[in-house]
């Protein structure tokens, strides 16, 4: 089988997913303890199957919520030749590993990890502040930053794609949304990078250190930053999270952090990383950068195939909460774990014709599967779809054309999947 660490599979991941997928719809992997659904079809079933879970119900017994291994939680078990945490324990209805309080404090309330009734109570009241109003209101601060951010590093003739401008242009649209005062980008950058590590397969004691170091840190800053809300509204999400109310209740406070944090890591890794691969397949395919640059494409075509070709995540996962689950006539017992790959399923040519070619006027590019699907749909793929389209309509207007100034490297993780820098030269 695969090992997502291994540098071989991160350099061309591909090749092995569609050798998956077309050798069977559901591939068991001992090793990794996992079940691999690898086609369209299956994975968009599997995201809307709700005997499959992220998180035990909380109404399960103690001997039941042991048998099914607690929560689930991406690339937090061991496999095969990596160290296993030590001093598991139960915290709150999730998994903690010793040491690791308040990165779960943070998580306990993430919409991605939480089930039904939690679920549902905490995304309505989420809805009632993250509204389309307030998204669209984006739009025009959307382009404008992206301008000012473009200018100077065009006029220089050469810039690093992820660290001049898609981290600053995402980190600053976000701030602006919750009403994070300027200046703090970079400390909620650091956070980000930190705790998102903790999705992976292969975890280093070091990483988890780190990660709940950031946790605590950026709990506290939350925390202090809602205080400030409440004696000072203002017109931000935070505020609205704050105030937000449907049937009577609102959100605690720790809800309140833990939206706040996953909408900052999960919409700003994604957007930067969906930019940054779909910036390189357009450099590799030039033909497909000048159908962009003439008009013939649209930007909010293009990013829909930048989703679907070169996925920001490639692995969601679930535990199959009940009996009798079967994926393509597959029975999977009840208590296993499920990972779902994105990148596969969006390559599957049961659905996209020719799918590794990179054609940003594909039809049906927006059957992709990159915003999940079911209850666990993204909230925030409109705000998504705004920053990308913005960025990349920016990049178009200022570039006329670009091409590699130097060999890109992947950041090594498979599951957040990404670059680590992307150089780009300008010219006339």
């Amino acid at each position: 089988m695969f090992d997502p660490t291994e540098p071989e599979f991160l350099a061309d991941p591909y090749t092995t997913l569609a050798d998956m997928r077309e050798s069977a719809a559901v591939v068991h992997d001992e090793g990794l303890n996992r079940w691999f659904i690898t086609r369209h079809a299956d994975v968009r079933a599997c995201l809307r199957d709700r005997r499959l879970g992220r998180a035990v119900d909380s109404g399960e017994s103690a001997d039941s919520s042991t048998s099914l291994g607690m929560t689930a939680f991406a690339g937090m078990t061991a496999f095969a030749g990596m160290t296993a945490f030590a001093g598991m324990t139960a915290f709150a209805g999730m998994t903690a590993f010793a040491g690791m309080t308040a990165f779960w404090e943070v998580e306990r309330w993430s919409l991605l990890f939480i089930e039904p009734p939690d679920h549902t109570r905490i995304r309505k009241l989420v809805a009632a502040a993250f509204t389309p109003r307030s998204v669209e209101a984006l739009r025009a601060p959307a382009r404008e930053l992206a301008d000012t951010l473009l200018a100077p590093l065009v006029a220089r003739g050469e810039f690093e794609l992820l660290s001049d401008f898609a981290q600053p242009f995402s980190i600053g649209l976000i701030c602006r949304m919750l009403g994070v005062p300027a200046g703090r980008e970079r400390d909620l950058l650091d956070w980000s990078h930190r705790m998102v590590k903790m999705y992976e397969f292969a975890i280093s004691d070091s990483q988890a250190r780190a990660a709940n170091e950031a946790a605590a840190e950026f709990r506290s800053y939350v925390m202090d930053l809602l205080e400030q809300r409440r004696r000072h509204p203002k017109d931000d999400m935070l505020t609205r999270l704050a105030n937000a109310q449907a049937d009577g209740e609102k959100l605690s406070d720790a809800e309140i952090v833990s939206t706040i944090v996953v909408l900052l890591n999960a919409g700003h890794e994604a957007t930067v990383n969906t930019l940054g691969n779909g910036l390189l397949a357009l450099m590799r395919n030039p033909p497909e950068w000048e159908r962009l640059r003439s008009g013939i494409v649209s930007s909010a075509e293009a990013i829909e195939e930048f989703i679907r070709f070169d996925p920001p995540l490639q692995l969601f996962e679930r535990w199959v909460l009940a009996d009798g689950v079967e994926v393509a006539g597959v029975p999977i017992p009840r208590g296993e774990k499920i990972a779902m790959l994105f990148g596969a399923a969006n390559r599957d040519p049961r659905v996209f014709a020719d799918p590794d070619r990179f054609d940003i006027s594909r039809a049906n590019a927006s059957e992709h599967i990159g915003f999940g699907g079911g209850i666990h749909s993204c909230i925030g793929a409109p705000l998504a779809r705004i920053e990308l389209k913005a960025s990349l309509s920016a990049i178009v207007n200022a570039a006329k054309q670009l091409k590699l100034a130097a060999e890109p490297k992947r950041n090594g993780t498979f599951v957040i999947w990404g670059l680590d820098a992307l150089h780009l030269a300008v010219q006339d």
